[in-house]
């Protein structure tokens, strides 16, 4: 479709980065052709990196590497970097901003499997408890969202509530309006009674980072057993709630429906590493009970942020977003508690080192 960048398969990294790598003569495949966020294997004999293009700022770059290099010294699976061959943890060329990591070897995690989903959720309490302590002090490409969350749900109440349309997908979405503005009502009331200021300012003071999308795509199982993390692109400071949220929504929508004891048995795992409170937790459970898939679609459907899917995709995916939001909003109004099951599960022995 025209204003849609089409991925070219064959396109190779500049030539100045290469050899800033000393990788002239290897043998290059391109792994993903995404406009601005590349990535190509160079291999040489019994060898294999990754070089990645960064869709990122250069600022914004120098923060995430900076959080990458403070997760990975407390013990996360992420990659070594390698760095260019004077010395530079990337490089910068007129086509972007580029670097190379080793190859992680394994395979994509399974939410279906029982066993992958705990290494999954172990994988994310320990990423949480490792970024204690970051400081993005001094990273003016920072992203910090700390606070946003009362902000962020009046402005997308706002826009549900003011939300005119025309066509077969608003019109299936409209009648739905109600019922979600509600739900996001009380989620914003609930959620200015929480402790959700006080785990900001804890965060604040101790320093704290969210993946955003910790996800089965972006982790690979190693065969030793580690879980290696592959991409910080979206890496913010936030609580940890944030990552428990989308982590639950994914692998519940997933399954196809909201499932409170399979949600209480993946804070269970969580909570063997990394143990909240129990008003951290009904932070969590404010969070999930906004309404943000059905937001975030009906806000795509009327802006035309996905000019390639189809009248019916749309309305496919409404209707499966509106029946898992409106049971998950149901059972956890009505629960008042997500808690782990059972609170207070015996821990898992801590392999990030040192004190909490």
């Amino acid at each position: 479709m025209e204003g849609i960048p089409i991925p070219d398969a064959r396109r190779r990294p500049p030539e100045p980065v290469l050899e800033a790598y000393g990788f002239q003569g290897a043998t290059v495949t391109n792994e993903n052709a995404k406009a601005r966020k590349a990535v190509w294997f160079v291999e040489r004999p019994g060898r294999t990196w990754v070089l990645k293009q960064s869709p990122l700022d250069e600022e914004r770059l120098r923060f995430v590497l900076a959080a990458w290099d403070h997760l990975r010294a407390r013990g996360i699976g992420l990659p070594a970097r390698v760095p260019a061959r004077d010395g530079r943890p990337y490089v910068l060329v007129p086509e972007g901003l580029f670097f190379v990591m080793e190859l992680a070897c394994g395979h994509a995690p399974s939410y279906d499997a029982p066993g992958d989903r705990t290494r999954i959720l172990h994988g994310l309490a320990r990423f949480h408890r490792a970024s204690e302590g970051f400081s993005h002090q001094g990273c003016a490409g920072a992203r910090v969202q700390l606070g946003e969350w009362p902000r962020l749900y009046r402005k997308r109440l706002d826009r549900l509530a003011q939300a005119e349309g025309a066509g077969p997908v608003w019109e299936a979405a409209r009648p739905h309006l109600p019922f979600f503005l509600e739900a996001g009502r009380l989620a914003l009331e609930e959620l200015q009674r929480s402790a959700y200021s006080d785990w900001v300012e804890s965060v604040r003071r101790r320093g704290g980072l969210c993946h955003q999308d910790f996800a089965a795509g972006n982790l690979v199982l190693e065969p030793s057993g580690g879980l290696v993390v592959l991409d910080l692109d979206s890496v913010s400071v936030e609580i940890p709630a944030r990552d428990l949220r989308k982590l639950l929504v994914k692998v519940l929508k997933k399954q196809g429906a909201w499932d409170d004891e399979q949600a209480r048995r993946m804070l269970s795992d969580y909570h063997q590493v990394n143990p909240l409170r129990p008003e951290q937790y009904e932070v969590l459970r404010v969070d999930l009970l906004f309404p943000h898939l059905f937001h975030g679609l009906v806000d795509k459907a009327l802006t035309g942020r996905a000019p390639d899917w189809t009248q019916g995709k749309f309305l496919s995916k409404l209707r499966e977003v509106v029946a898992f939001e409106r049971a998950k909003a149901e059972a956890l109004a009505g629960s008042g508690a997500l808690l782990p099951d059972p609170l207070g599960s015996a821990p898992v022995p801590d392999t990030i080192g040192g004190d909490r």
